[in-house]
């Protein structure tokens, strides 16, 4: 018996120090990239992907960034965190009814299908579901088009879903700040950082405008991870329950939430490694099956309502397809139309298409492997162009003049064109995200800070790396895995404060 917990013992220690070396991999090398590189969409309507180098400018800002908020550390102890956040919270309202009021409400793309779709539900129309149909062909969207039909029984109004995501932008900000608590043992300078960086962290406030999953998705899935967090902590069956109903709305919202489920369900079987509860298999068990049902119980119900037209729409392994493509006109692995042309290649059966999707992914394969050049330049580039955008497509997935949308000011006009002061905001942004990614970097080496049960935020991160290597590319994609580092940011800031010490700060006693 003492033979086989030793053997447990090794194997969760194994399974502990694999999670923080992928961790530590990932997060520096994407550290790395964005030393080096910057990437930017332009301002019209396709996604026109430019990658240079990481300009000087941008690498003096990040020290300068980095040793104000250094400084600030010794200033701002005394600030209560409840008031911090309640005035960025009151600074966020008043400059998102602003925005609100003044941006066009014009869609497009997936969020104006989406939408919609949910108004001409409630007439009864169900046409938009018709073959050809955008809806029709990426039936995932459907989970969003109820999400939105439900928010119409209040409004259908655009500005209600831009009003919905500004509080959930907010809530959000609170839960990573709650989490941080948690996590860290009640730090108050580390808790004070995160609220900083939450709210200076202005892509996330500019998806405001983008009426679809990602920010309804993330703030789900961060309040299943605090759930999680509490159910593991007390073993109160309301947490639970709780934590396994945000996970199944944050896959709903946006189906790549699903690496928030599997992370879960991967913390749940370390911890039955050392409590051997049987509810830890359960909770594991049911995260993954409502991740899974729900798809299905929307295409059953739809399809019902149809009479039967839906197709099931196109494969997961369609993006792959795509998202590996190695000849591109744009940048690497983004959106080309071949996801499409497959789908539409194979008649709208869903299996000729995966048959299709494979036999195009071992092309791929094949192509890499006779052209090493090529895979390196096209792997290199996939990566940059995600994850070294410092906006992550935040203006540009809102209302663009380009796309026809009228905003009513000249100042927003010229801001989604990416004028005024877009640039200087981008540049802001570069230099604040190189700051946040060397931070991580630090803390996750640092075995010091291996005290602490961050394995949600590491798994998560790496999860959302090593998919978007191989799925269509989008840096928009990669801003919630951004965002999740935070706490890590904001402890390793706080350490930091404490071991250097300016010109007439008192001595403190370094945290433990």
């Amino acid at each position: 018996m003492q033979k086989i917990k030793k053997v447990i013992e090794l194997f969760e220690w194994f399974c502990q120090n694999i999670i923080w070396l992928v961790m530590l991999c990932c997060v520096g090398f994407v550290a790395v990239l964005n030393l080096l590189y910057r990437s930017k969409v332009a301002y019209v309507w396709t996604e026109d992907v430019s990658i240079e180098r990481t300009s000087i400018t941008a690498l003096v800002l990040a020290v300068l960034i980095f040793v104000v908020f250094l400084i600030a550390g010794s200033k701002i102890q005394k600030i209560d965190e409840k008031i911090l956040f309640i005035v960025f919270t009151v600074i966020y309202i008043i400059a998102g009814i602003y925005w609100i009021a003044n941006v066009s409400t014009e869609l497009r793309m997936d969020a104006y299908s989406a939408h919609n779709g949910s108004v001409l539900m409630r007439q009864h129309d169900f046409s938009f579901l018709n073959p050809g149909q955008d809806i029709y062909l990426n039936e995932h969207q459907l989970s969003f088009v109820t999400y939105e039909y439900l928010i119409g029984f209040i409004s259908t109004d655009v500005r209600f879903l831009y009003a919905v995501n500004l509080l959930q932008i907010i809530g959000i900000n609170f839960v990573i700040w709650k989490l941080t608590d948690r996590c860290f043992g009640q730090n108050h300078k580390t808790n004070l950082y995160v609220i900083l960086f939450s709210f200076l962290f202005l892509p996330q406030f500019f998806f405001l405008a983008f009426a679809y999953g990602i920010i309804p998705g993330l703030f789900f899935i961060l309040l299943a991870f605090l759930f999680l967090d509490k159910s593991l902590e007390s073993g109160n069956w309301k947490h639970m329950i709780l934590c396994v109903i945000f996970v199944m709305l944050a896959v709903i919202l946006k189906g790549n939430n699903i690496i928030g489920s599997i992370t879960i369900a991967i913390l749940c079987f370390l911890r039955i490694l050392k409590e051997k509860k049987w509810r830890l298999i359960l909770l594991a068990v049911l995260v993954m099956v409502v991740s899974v049902l729900p798809g299905k119980a929307f295409h059953a119900w739809y399809n019902k309502e149809t009479g039967g037209v839906l197709c099931g729409g196109k494969p997961k392994i369609l993006w792959i397809a795509m998202g590996t493509e190695p000849y591109y006109n744009n940048a690497a692995g983004w959106y080309n139309g071949c996801s499409d042309w497959l789908f539409s290649e194979a008649g709208y059966d869903p299996e000729k298409a995966t048959e299709l999707g494979k036999a195009k992914i071992r092309d791929n394969i094949y192509i890499f492997r006779h052209n090493p050049d090529t895979a390196y330049e096209f792997f290199s580039e996939k990566l940059e162009s995600m994850w070294c955008d410092p906006m992550y497509e935040s203006l540009w997935s809102g209302p663009l003049p380009d796309a026809g949308a009228e905003n009513k000011t000249e100042f927003f006009n010229e801001l989604y064109s990416g004028k005024s002061i877009e640039p200087q905001i981008a540049l802001a942004m570069k230099g604040f995200v190189i700051m946040l990614f060397v931070l991580a970097t630090i803390f996750v080496a640092d075995r010091r800070n291996r005290k602490y049960d961050c394995n949600y935020i590491f798994l998560f991160f790496t999860g959302g790396f090593l998919l978007h290597i191989i799925w269509e590319a989008k840096s928009q994609y990669v801003y919630p895995y951004v965002f999740i580092l935070l706490p890590c940011c904001a402890k390793e800031m706080a350490l930091l404060s404490e071991k250097i010490h300016f010109p007439g700060k008192h001595q403190r006693t370094q945290e433990k």
